[in-house]
């Protein structure tokens, strides 16, 4: 049997980035997934322009360089290097934009003052939409992507509606994972007019939230006590709760290894369930 192919969407990994639960999260699941022989997972993150590339000893892949990608009507180019998680066998691409990433620091999304990044939405829209970039270039086509957080969850829409119709990406399943809940998960009309994807226009902005209710194929809330709470105060997020595409469980943060082993397995076998 072929092992299962996933791709693991994270704008954080540790201990290339780290501002919440997220990162160390992506570098925990993933290096146990990688364990797991029925499985090839791959992971993705931006090329922020603080980490050091002589560190983790980022490498050039050449079917990855100048890559030009056309992202709200325009052709930007970008480049992907390679690495590994530090003690581990763990691949991560790490894509760079002179604009979008390279002056990042490492907050991440604010800057040092604690003013929130303007373009935020749009600089990981891109990073999302030019995965597909990749996965062409690398002859690679996943079972899965899992998306995380507002970062990347839009990416179901993007995939369902954008490329239905590609026999290259049209099978793909598209897995989200949910970490926390704010602000960020409010779109405006304007990104989703540039994507060329579907938006309530009655709404003044779109709920992320939303996205994972009617694309996503699977949905998983880590809560940590108060998570599923905040969710629920949205009409949206009691529909997406409620759903039987969700499972719940308790966050990372809280469980013992053998706990979160157990975790990971499930999400694998659910996985598997819909292959």
């Amino acid at each position: 049997m072929k092992p299962l192919k996933i791709y693991f969407l994270s704008s954080e990994i540790f201990p290339f980035s780290n501002t919440y639960s997220l990162s160390k999260f992506s570098r925990d699941f993933s290096t146990y997934i990688h364990e797991n022989k029925s499985v090839d997972i791959r992971l993705c993150q931006p090329k922020y322009g603080y980490i050091s590339e002589r560190k983790y000893i980022l490498r050039e892949v050449i079917r990855l360089r100048d890559m030009e990608i056309d992202f709200a009507g325009k052709q930007h180019v970008t480049n992907l290097k390679s690495a590994f998680i530090p003690e581990t066998r763990v691949q991560v691409y790490f894509m760079e934009h002179a604009d979008y990433f390279a002056d990042v620091p490492e907050l991440l999304y604010k800057s040092r003052n604690g003013r929130l990044f303007q373009n935020n939405h749009e600089k990981f829209l891109f990073y999302i939409s030019s995965t597909f970039e990749t996965m062409k270039k690398l002859f690679w086509v996943p079972d899965f992507i899992i998306c995380n957080d507002w970062q990347t969850v839009i990416l179901s829409q993007i995939i369902k509606e954008k490329y239905k119709d590609n026999d290259l990406f049209k099978n793909i399943k598209i897995i989200s994972f949910i970490h926390s809940y704010n602000d960020n998960y409010l779109y405006s009309n304007s990104l989703f007019e540039k994507m060329g994807i579907s938006y309530n226009k009655k709404e003044k902005k779109q709920n992320a939230l939303n996205v994972m209710r009617e694309y996503s194929d699977l949905n998983y809330i880590f809560d940590d006590g108060k998570l599923e709470t905040k969710i629920k105060k949205t009409s949206i997020g009691k529909s997406l709760i409620s759903s039987k595409k969700t499972t719940i469980f308790e966050s990372c943060d809280n469980l013992k290894i053998s706990e979160k082993i157990d975790m990971y397995d499930k999400i694998i076998d659910d996985l598997k369930s819909i292959s």
